[in-house]
């Protein structure tokens, strides 16, 4: 009686604790949805929600209670199969970047706005693209947790759901995508690649889980991996000539500044509340023309935007000419 008792204690506490694994997992993309939804700023569910539930996640991952090994084995291989999902979600996109669309654009507006810049930064974009690993390794943990050894259609299934809620999301608006069929189009085909690859480790979960144990460290190596990769990428300690100059005038001035560079804006964003101005410098002789109203030649030009969302600037046709706008609400 005893043992059947301990038993059932067992299995009640492993699916408590994989309800509460599935809730914690659900926290990093808590940050993006308090500020589309104007809960929180993605500032503050940083700080107070994504990175205590990401620590609490690792705790789970690693602790040695009883009854908790399948677990550990769920959250171990989802964050295996979440990064692979990221890094076949990006892949897809490339082309498409290479073709002139800004397929990656908000990832850069998460580190901006998560961490309360007005102007971006190297550190602004090593931390959107590693918030946009978290999302990607976090959907991975909750899906193995539900769905471990199910067949890899639910997790093409899962991903393409996962973009259907974006899309009905105020994401849509804020960044400008409605009505814009192409770019949602690719956001779907990125989903389902971010499924199938996740849907594969899952589906073989006990192969794979037989493999980690194996490889000592392979799964903090498998997510430590890219994120190094990012900071390298992005190198956040190399700033140019006219991004110091940007920020100097902008600490001067107390308005975020843009610095123009052939036709491109250095930093590429900047960010608002609605109302707010910002300052584009211009030393060429070059007068360009943007939805904002002309930028002169050889002056500085300073535009107030009232209306909220994340506005493209566009100088002329090239893919990387102007800049953003991430305009808060009031």
């Amino acid at each position: 009686m005893v043992a059947i008792v301990g038993g059932v204690n067992l299995r009640i506490r492993a699916r408590a604790a994989s309800l509460v694994a599935v809730g914690l997992a659900f926290g990093s993309i808590a940050a993006l949805l308090a500020e589309l939804y104007y809960v929180a700023t993605m500032r503050a569910v940083l700080i107070g929600v994504t990175l205590p539930t990401t620590i609490l996640l690792v705790a789970l991952a690693t602790t040695r209670i009883t009854g908790l090994k399948e677990l550990r084995d769920r959250i171990r291989v989802g964050a295996v199969g979440g990064v692979l999902g990221v890094v076949g979600y990006d892949l897809v996109r490339i082309p498409f970047a290479i073709l002139g669309m800004r397929v990656f654009a908000p990832i850069y507006s998460y580190g901006l706005v998560g961490a309360g810049a007005e102007q971006s930064t190297g550190l602004t974009n090593v931390l959107g693209w590693t918030y946009h690993l978290s999302n990607g390794i976090t959907f991975g943990i909750a899906f193995a947790v539900i769905f471990a050894r199910r067949s890899r259609w639910i997790a093409v299934a899962y991903g393409m759901a996962l973009e259907a809620i974006a899309f009905l999301s105020p994401f849509t608006d804020q960044y400008g995508l409605t009505g814009k069929w192409w770019p949602i189009t690719v956001a779907f085909l990125a989903h389902i690649a971010y499924g199938w690859p996740l849907g594969l480790v899952v589906e073989r979960f006990d192969a794979v889980r037989a493999a980690l144990a194996r490889a000592r460290f392979s799964v903090s190596l498998t997510v430590i991996t890219p994120i190094v990769l990012i900071v390298l990428m992005f190198r956040p300690w190399n700033v140019s000539d006219d991004l110091q100059r940007a920020y100097e005038l902008a600490e001067a001035t107390g308005v975020p500044t843009a610095v123009v560079d052939g036709d491109e804006w250095r930093p590429e964003w900047l960010r608002i509340p609605a109302g707010g101005c910002i300052d584009i410098v211009n030393d060429a002789d070059t007068v360009f023309d943007s939805q904002f109203g002309e930028v002169g030649a050889d002056t500085t030009t300073r535009f107030c935007v009232d209306e909220p969302g994340v506005h493209r600037v566009k100088f002329d046709d090239a893919p990387y000419s102007g800049g953003f706008v991430y305009v808060e609400a009031g």
